[in-house]
């Protein structure tokens, strides 16, 4: 994906109004507006429509947003992006949080000079806030990846881990908790640290209601791969059989029906 593309496709259509209600009646239909024609990557348009509302901190940030995604994407025009996430950052409110989170995303994805330890900082210091609002909580997923995947650790794993576990705590919001729940255990799967503590991890967020489909059916699969090497015969076989009464075309049916046929017994050769 191209850089002048990645910020405007995060946003959706909720994100992209961070304080519209708190906007006038005659302002808000037209800051929605622009937000959408940013997110659409109409660049030049969005200009027009942010410049048009005034110079409300909203509508700072929109133009930000929009001219810095303008192409040609530069390394000036990067760096004055930089400047103007940083002075908008430094309100605690709903813009200047975004503000933060953007700039955050911004060090991260930067296509010439990427700075994953300068993004964890600003993450942290957004989450550390205590907002818990919706940036907050993008960021708190962002920051557990970068530290688990991407920052050393000179204590290794095992402290990388230990360090990241504290992150559930610092939100209330049962989505942040799950997705949190799906990195740590996908870093621990990836590592083949197939334990009692990776389990706890999908259960977890397979137990979260608004999962996705393809997501669950997954979770279930690893789920009961899980708890047939830690010899919890009875949770692999309800994994498996809900994952065949549940997602009756799911491709994998024979695959789960010789496992449930075996279970517990080497497979055949």
């Amino acid at each position: 994906m191209k850089f002048g593309r990645w910020l405007s496709l995060a946003l959706t259509a909720a994100a992209l109004v961070p304080a519209a209600q708190a906007q006038t009646k005659s302002t808000a239909p037209v800051l929605a507006e622009a937000w959408q024609t940013l997110s659409d990557g109409f660049y030049d348009d969005a200009i027009r429509q942010f410049a048009a509302t005034g110079s409300s901190r909203e509508a700072r940030l929109g133009l930000a947003m929009a001219q810095f995604n303008r192409p040609p994407v530069t390394s000036s025009s990067l760096d004055d992006a930089c400047r103007q996430f940083e002075e908008l950052a430094g309100g605690d409110d709903d813009t200047g949080h975004a503000a933060r989170y953007f700039l955050g995303r911004l060090q991260q994805l930067h296509p010439m000079a990427p700075d994953p330890a300068a993004a964890a900082r600003t993450y942290e210091r957004l989450v550390a806030t205590g907002a818990d609002d919706r940036w907050c909580r993008l960021a708190l997923v962002k920051l557990a990846v970068l530290r688990l995947t991407i920052l050393p650790s000179p204590n290794g794993l095992p402290a990388q881990l230990l360090a990241a576990e504290p992150l559930l705590s610092r939100t209330a919001d049962p989505v942040t908790r799950r997705d949190l729940h799906l990195v740590l255990s996908e870093v621990r799967m990836h590592h083949q640290l197939y334990d009692a503590t990776t389990l706890g991890h999908l259960q977890a967020a397979l137990n979260e209601p608004t999962l996705p489909a393809d997501m669950r059916a997954d979770l279930l699969i690893q789920t009961a791969q899980i708890s047939l090497k830690l010899g919890d015969l009875a949770t692999a076989r309800a994994r498996y059989e809900r994952l065949l009464r549940e997602f009756p075309k799911d491709r994998r049916h024979y695959t789960v029906k010789q496992a449930l046929a075996h279970l517990g017994k080497p497979f055949p050769p």
